[in-house]
């Protein structure tokens, strides 16, 4: 409000005129009453009243001249980082460096293949020992017995040794023959379960006293009872008993015929 301001400027430039007419009349009247001594070249006026009171403060004087530039201030601490500003624009490309080592030659197309193809003939093996397990298991709980990849299966109840053959070549297989104990244990399991003897395909008809296996080899293992084999009536074939033991017997008595695959 520009008026209400310079009527309050007035009135204090009024009161400051009056304090100063009362400040020189009372320096004046002051002078009337003190008594001065007379001394050489002096004279001191003893103001006898009261001391007036401080006037009101001047007004700011004119801005002096611009003083000399200061020392360099220490300098601060690191603000905060600032914001990131737009991309460069992009530089020239730099020499090149020098060649690297020859690589490790890459897999041919053909040779990419030949491997998908190792793997899934690898994913079918997996799967085909799976399901020959199953089958073993299946098997396992029927008149056969599994020794490592040989199989023994009875295949007739009670036939003549000449009979036996002839049913286990039909199957494309023949007379059971072990070749070590395992094997042995394996088929007197079989005798145990149906508590008879069995006929081996093992024989001394071609020459007295050599027992053979169905295809011509010389016997590479046996397991013959204390005194056998002792050709008593003839006795070209061999049972294998219950206990497991060997015995040359007549090839005409009927046993279970047990093949082997």
């Amino acid at each position: 409000m520009p008026k209400a301001t310079s009527s309050k400027s007035e009135k204090m430039y009024l009161l400051a005129t009056l304090q100063f007419l009362m400040l020189a009349l009372s320096l004046t009247m002051a002078s009337e009453e003190c008594e001065c001594e007379p001394k050489p070249n002096t004279c001191n006026i003893m103001p006898c009243g009261l001391p007036g009171s401080n006037g009101l403060p001047g007004r700011d004087g004119n801005q002096g001249p611009k003083g000399e530039k200061g020392d360099r201030g220490e300098r601060g601490t690191l603000g905060p980082p600032g914001k990131v500003g737009p991309m460069g624009i992009k530089g020239d490309q730099g020499p090149l460096g020098p060649k690297g080592p020859k690589g490790d030659k890459g897999d041919s197309q053909e040779l990419i293949q030949l491997k998908a193809q190792m793997s899934a003939l690898q994913e079918e093996m997996r799967m085909l020992k799976d399901l020959i397990n199953k089958y073993k298991k299946v098997l396992i709980l029927s008149d056969i017995k599994i020794v490592d990849q040989t199989f023994y299966m009875v295949v007739a109840s009670e036939e003549t040794f000449e009979e036996g053959k002839k049913l286990c070549s039909q199957r494309n297989a023949q007379l059971a023959a072990p070749r070590n104990a395992k094997e042995n244990k394996a088929l007197q399991e079989l005798a145990e379960k149906f508590n008879k003897y069995i006929y081996l395909g093992i024989s001394d008809e071609v020459t007295e006293g050599t027992f053979r296996y169905q295809n011509g080899q010389i016997v590479s293992y046996t397991n013959w009872g204390h005194g056998e084999p002792n050709n008593a009536g003839n006795e070209d074939c061999v049972e294998l008993q219950t206990s497991g033991i060997w015995n040359d017997r007549s090839c005409t008595e009927k046993y279970p015929v047990v093949c082997e695959l």
